[in-house]
Parts: C-alpha cells; structure tokens; sequence
C-alpha cells in the first residue's frame, strides 16, 4: 500500500535548507552513493548502501538479469548501474557530466558499464540501441522538458522503465494531475530543478509519454517510485467476445495513413466490436506488439467505434502495424499505417506479395466533403468497395483511376470477408458517372464501374 510521508513543501525554508546541505555535501566530492567493494569495504556516500538496496528493490527486479540490456540514465556515483551489473545485466551508464567517483569506483570494482557523458536528448536508438530496462532515478524534476524526457525513455525501452522522481504534495487539489514549474533556483536554491509534479501528475505523464501499463509502486519523503512498462497483459485465451474488426488507422489531422515524425499527429482506429458498451478503460490498443494510450473512444454506427490513441515516440519511416483488442476479446486483425521521413516524404520499403488477379470492384461512390475548413479533402471523397483474396493490404498498395488520373489511394479498410474499402481524398469533385478503376501494386486493373454521386 503505498501511504505518502509528509516533509517540507517545495519552495519552504525548511525544505530549502535541507535540499541545499545536501547538495553543498555533494560538490564538496562526497559520495552520494556509497559504494562496496569486493573485499567488503565501503566507499562511503550519502545514502547508505542498506538504503540503496531498499530503493531499489521498491522495483522488483529478479536478481538474475543475464540477457538484459540496462540504461541507467543519470547514473551519478553509480551504484545502480554497478548493482544491475552485478546481476548479469549489460549496463550503460549516462550522466551530463563525467564524475571521478563513477570512475574510481568502475576502476575498483573492476567493472565493464559503459559509461557515457551525454543529456537525455542526446541520447538515440542509432547511438544507443534499446534496452531491456530504462532507469530514470532523480532526472524528471531536472528537466525543462520532463514529457519529452519521458518520451526518450520510452522510445530507448522496449520492456520496461523504473522511473524515481521528487513529487509535491497533492494538498486535497480538486485537479490531484498537476506540476510546479520552478523558473528559479526555487526548489532546493538548485538552477536545474525545474518542476514538481504531485504523484497522480508524475504517473498520468508516464502513461501519456508512451508506457502502456504505469504503477505508483511507493511514496516516501516526496519520492515516487513508478514502474512503466510498454506492454498490455496477454489476453484471455477464453475471452468472452470474439475480436475486433479492424478497419483502418487514419491520422487525425489530415485523415489519411500516413504521418509525420514531427507533427503532433494521433492515431484514429475505426473498429467493430461484438462486445456492446466498449469503453476508453476497455480498449488496448498495440503498434508493433506495444501497448499505446486510448484517449478517447467514440461510437461510429452500429457496433462501429472510433479510438484516437497517442502515437508512441520513435517510429521509424515505413509500415507499422496496428492491432485493438478489449478487455474481454483476443486480437483484432492487423491494420497499418505509414510513418514518413522527417522531409515528409514516404520511404522506400519492401514489395508486398500482393495477388497479381485484378481485383473486383464493386461500387464507387462520390461522397461531398465534411469539414469545409479543412483542405484535405476539401472537394469530396472517392470511396471504392472492392473484393480482393490478399491477406493484407495498405494504403500505398492501391491505386485508383477517376478520368484518366491514377492516384495512389489515401486509406485501406480491411471490412472482413475479403472486402475492402479504399478513399480517395479530393481537391475536385468527381462527376456522377466518371469511369472509375483500381489496381493493387504491380496487379492488374480492375472491371471499370460508373461513380455514383452520393451528395444528393
């Protein structure tokens, strides 16, 4: 049970004064962290090491990390990198500057972390690769961007994330989700403190950085210890309900498959589900088998929802694929998305085994736009049913020909039975009875068929 240990507020005198003893410690070279050595002696620090042990085993770790990558980022003295070390753990360690201490204590324990002078923005996939398990103990409160922060973690983590952070009180706040920002050396007379979130904020910022499950796990002297992980629980092997059927993912801006690395872009899932009342706490949404933030799910027709959900940091250019499931549903069928590169132009991947058949068109109807404001789309959509045996297809597998112009379409709905759905946003709206044509990638073209204006 996690119980809160009240001390001090930010921005006291008493709090002040304590924060800043310790801080006047610490630059006077003294450990913060203790250390032992193999032969039993202590290089003594500001905690203890029985404290450490404690902190630390807040999270539950096994003792056996062999396999695993470990990034300890804000590593400090390094006791948590030499601890994880210790288990059978490969370590990288991080901080903003290089500190002797780390260093003579790696060189006496005769260690082999990696240690990297490096900030948390600096850090990427490309330079880094990813890691089993992220630590992030002490460094939240010490950033201008704490949610960036908390996306770099999940961006380098593809299990799980141990995040430690100062935290204020939640002094019975109607809105218990909020953050201090320190413009000043206000917290502690230290220039690189910069926030303080209460508990419910620090955990609803994990959750919406990218992690899918987050658990206060402790509460002691404004401390929380969260634990983050990127993936939801397996499903039932007996659920209830039969799984979702995915349609497509469109992006929420511009309603097409594709996204832009540097946009703030959501994901729009459209779905059946035989399950009846889905709600935003019943939904789990995965792109590439790792769990995503639901924040708000809407109906859309009979049995038809919508879930707009977060895009998780750090997708590379090319496909990525969704699957939903609910609470009470195994996985749904795949849908996907494209990512594109940081100039918006879409990436060169991979031929899809797509049939060479033509595919059968059944309807192709002129639907007039909705929101005028918006240019996409601002003359109409085509929209083309069509059958077709391929197992899966995207966006930028179909190409559609309306008055001799080919276009590569903007969305693919998968409606089951071999049925597809494929739109066309357009600038000028197409005539009733304009010949209309598809093709998948490199196939044949389909039987011609009459566009039918569906505006009236």
């Amino acid at each position: 049970m996690v119980e809160y240990d009240a001390r001090p507020a930010a921005g006291s005198r008493a709090f002040e004064e304590r924060v800043q003893r310790l801080s006047d410690r610490v630059q006077a070279r003294t450990r913060y962290h203790s250390i032992e050595l193999p032969d039993g002696t202590i290089l003594p620090g500001l905690q203890p090491i029985e404290h450490l042990r404690w902190r630390f085993g807040i999270f539950g770790l096994p003792n056996d990390l062999r396999g695993k990558r470990v990034l300890d980022i804000g590593a400090w003295d390094g006791w948590f990198s030499f601890e994880c070390e210790r288990r059978g753990a490969e370590v990288v360690a991080v901080d903003c500057v290089e500190l002797d201490t780390f260093l003579e204590a790696r060189r006496l324990l005769r260690s082999r972390v990696e240690y990297l002078t490096l900030d948390l923005n600096e850090l990427t996939v490309k330079r880094v690769g990813r890691f089993d398990v992220v630590l992030l103990f002490g460094v939240l409160y010490h950033l201008r961007h704490p949610l960036l922060g908390l996306e770099k973690a999940v961006e380098l983590s593809r299990d799980l994330a141990l995040v430690e952070t100062f935290v204020i009180p939640p002094e019975n706040r109607s809105t218990p989700t909020v953050m201090e920002f320190y413009e000043r050396a206000d917290l502690g007379g230290r220039i690189d403190n910069w926030c303080g979130p209460t508990p419910e904020c620090a955990v609803a910022m994990c959750r919406s950085a990218g992690f899918a499950q987050v658990d206060l796990l402790d509460l002691t002297e404004q401390r929380a210890s969260i634990i983050c992980r990127r993936r939801w629980p397996e499903p039932d092997p007996d659920a209830e309900y039969d799984p979702p059927q995915l349609h497509s993912i469109v992006n929420n801006r511009t309603y097409v498959s594709r996204f832009h690395p540097l946009k703030d872009e959501y994901l729009c899932c459209y779905f059946k589900s035989p399950q009846p009342g889905v709600s935003i706490d019943g939904i789990f949404v995965e792109v590439d088998g790792y769990g995503t933030q639901v924040v708000n799910v809407t109906p859309n027709g009979p049995s038809g929802y919508q879930a707009d959900c977060l895009r998780p940091p750090g997708l590379g250019p090319g496909r990525h694929e969704v699957r939903i499931r609910t609470r009470r549903s195994g996985r749904s069928n795949p849908a996907e998305f494209i990512m594109l590169d940081e100039n918006g132009n879409a990436p060169l991947m991979p031929a899809r085994s797509l049939p060479w058949q033509p595919p059968e068109l059944c309807s192709a109807e002129y639907h007039p736009p909705g929101d005028l404001r918006i240019a996409a789309g601002s003359g109409g959509t085509l929209v083309c049913y069509f059958r077709s045996p391929a197992g899966a297809i995207g966006a930028t597998d179909a190409w559609i020909e309306a008055a001799n112009t080919m276009r590569q379409c903007d969305t693919i709905s998968s409606l089951g039975g071999g049925v597809w759905q494929a739109n066309l946003l357009l600038r000028h709206a197409v005539a009733a009875g304009t010949t209309i044509r598809l093709r998948l990638e490199g196939g044949a073209w389909s039987n011609p068929m009459p566009c039918v204006d569906r505006s009236a």
